[in-house]
């Protein structure tokens, strides 16, 4: 069985101001103006925009991410992905054509 995809939460073409609060597992595709705070997993779609500071289990980013990540798993960033920020994570995965303008630590597992 296929597991469900993620929650939109913010369609393309929509924009959120304000601090987006989750569990589970969401993807943004439009614009996010304020800070991700979650439990679970958040995907930034290649068309989305997040303006803020992200905390989560897991980020996938294949859009736009201006602010400063922490991740208690793992961040990827996938070829076309944008970062302007700071990024933190035990486990980093940076694919071929993306950009990072910031600094990036990997922690301990757990940390």
């Amino acid at each position: 069985m296929k597991p469900d995809p993620p929650l939109k939460i913010i369609p393309a073409g929509a924009v959120f101001e304000g601090t987006l609060c989750w569990s589970g597992e969401v993807r943004v595709e439009g614009q996010l103006r304020g800070d991700a705070l979650g439990r679970g997993g958040l995907e930034i779609g290649p068309e989305a925009e997040v303006h803020g500071e992200v905390r989560a289990d897991d980020l996938l980013v294949d859009g736009l991410l201006e602010g400063d990540a922490t991740a208690a798993r793992r961040i990827e960033l996938r070829e076309g992905a944008r970062v302007v920020g700071d990024l933190r994570a035990p486990t980093v995965v940076l694919a071929e054509g993306c950009n990072l303008d910031g600094r990036l630590e990997t922690t301990p597992k757990g940390d």
